[in-house]
């Protein structure tokens, strides 16, 4: 199968989770990365808001867990540039309002940038990963350029709610590889 048709298939799959097994997932996503996040000093964390009309990880949760939990890890987001396919990157708290643009990602309004070498870690959405830390995103390549800018010292985390794949078919030059994969299944270490 090629990245369009999977990307197609599990998008697809995903929107198609009942209420209960979404929430299920989240839960377990959520304990994933809470258990993450105690075992490594992150001082920054660069997160992506999800996109509710495609069931996304909700990661507003761990959001909510950093604020009031480890206040002392910098929480980031970005802003979607439509013009020039850039993300701009903001920090965020809990007096941050959201307006959704028109891809339906909700954006923060009224932050302050945030430099893209003081970033430790990067939660990136994926609607299909594999267990050797490739992801396949909406294919417009915005986070492969993100990434691409980032600290070498970054750690890059793929998140998705379904179990990973096999195998390595779909890699081209562009696609930057995670250094975890998380799923509410599964949490690998890739390097």
């Amino acid at each position: 199968m090629d990245k369009k048709t999977l990307r197609k298939v599990y998008l697809e799959k995903r929107k198609f989770l009942s209420e209960a097994e979404y929430e299920r997932r989240n839960i377990l996503l959520y304990g994933q990365l809470v258990d993450l996040f105690n075992e490594h000093p992150f001082k920054s964390v660069h997160t992506f808001i999800p996109i509710v009309k495609n069931n996304e990880p909700d990661v507003f949760q761990f959001i909510q867990y950093l604020w009031t939990k480890k206040p002392q890890i910098n929480t980031i987001t970005s802003i979607t540039d439509l013009n020039s396919t850039k993300l701009h990157h903001f920090q965020i708290d809990n007096t941050t309002t959201f307006i959704t643009n028109e891809w339906g990602i909700p954006e923060p309004q009224d932050c302050n940038q945030f430099s893209l070498k003081d970033i430790d870690c990067v939660l990136v959405p994926m609607i299909i990963g594999t267990k050797s830390g490739h992801r396949i995103g909406y294919g417009k390549g915005y986070y492969d350029r993100f990434l691409s800018q980032c600290s070498a010292n970054t750690k890059f985390i793929g998140i998705n709610l379904g179990p990973l794949l096999e195998g390595e078919k779909f890699i081209n030059q562009y696609d930057v590889p995670m250094d975890y994969m998380i799923t509410p299944f599964e949490r690998l270490k890739i390097n």
